[in-house]
């Protein structure tokens, strides 16, 4: 199937906005390489690490303010969750892994060994939680000091949920069939095994997480799959003028003289971006 100028385009802007590791020319190439569907999985691994910024209400679980540490924490988790009630950037507080673990070749090798795992976060792609850092001050770098104890929370486009205060040693595994878990990540799972189970009916079947083989989260798979079909149905349809105009309609805006749309992404959003107009036409929204 031929591709046309604007999937090309759109293709190499991805490839361009994912952190890359090795940053050469080969891992650039594997990217590539790949189908806008395959292209779109890696980019939803990493972009689902990032939270865009938009106000969102903010929960607190018992299992976060129960915690002794929320006390002595207080001004800076006060700070914090200030800024996502506001809608602020909370790019600053978020792992420094997120800019820079976005995509490597050695993850996707068929063979045995493989840490499938080196470019994703395993307990965002498991969970379904993003950490933060709490630091008050923004360094020079730009990101906020990190600080020992972060804060995990279930977020979507609307909500902040704060489950919960750990230490790093929640990060810490060991694939040792005798090593026993320390505390933190079993604190960690047992509270991911509560939330999960709330409400559920006695008896029931549930599965909280369905990962594929490749380390990728299956519901961001679809989510791939779904937004490259958007992209083939609609493509075509972008040199008609009249529907070009329709989108501008549909959207409650006026239609300039000489539209000019490019895919984008925004975050985990996908759409058609308008530069001359300042405008971004979102076709649909991501999670978060």
């Amino acid at each position: 199937m031929t591709e046309s100028k604007r999937i090309k385009q759109f293709r190499l802007s991805i490839v361009r906005d994912i952190p890359k590791f090795p940053n050469d020319k080969a891992t650039k190439q594997a990217l590539e390489a790949k189908s806008l569907s395959a292209l779109l999985i890696d980019y939803m691994n990493w972009a689902s690490r990032l939270v865009a910024p938009r106000p969102r209400s903010v929960t607190i679980e018992p299992t976060a303010t129960n915690d002794p540490r929320w006390k002595n924490l207080s001004a800076e988790i006060t700070a914090f969750l200030e800024k996502v009630r506001k809608g602020e950037d909370l790019t600053p507080h978020l792992s420094l892994d997120a800019h820079t673990l976005g995509y490597t070749p050695a993850a996707s090798k068929k063979e045995a060994g493989v840490d499938r795992w080196a470019d994703k976060d395993f307990l965002l792609t498991v969970m379904g939680y993003h950490h933060f850092h709490l630091g008050l001050t923004i360094e020079v770098a730009g990101h906020a000091t990190r600080t020992n104890e972060v804060l995990f929370a279930s977020v979507t486009r609307e909500h902040f949920d704060v489950v919960a205060l750990f230490d790093h040693s929640v990060f810490e595994v060991d694939h040792a069939p005798t090593t026993i878990m320390n505390s933190e990540r079993q604190r960690l799972w047992n509270i991911f095994d509560q939330r999960t189970m709330r409400g559920v009916p006695p008896g029931s079947v549930v599965i909280p997480a369905m990962v594929t083989t490749s380390g990728h989260a299956l519901h961001f798979v679809t989510m791939a799959n779904y937004y490259a079909r958007i992209v083939r149905e609609i493509d075509p349809k972008l040199d008609d003028k009249d529907y070009v105009a329709g989108l501008y309609r549909d959207s409650g805006m006026p239609v300039p003289a000489k539209p000019k749309l490019r895919w984008h992404l925004h975050y985990l959003d996908i759409g058609l971006l308008d530069e001359t107009a300042r405008v971004l036409l979102v076709l649909k929204h991501g999670p978060n």
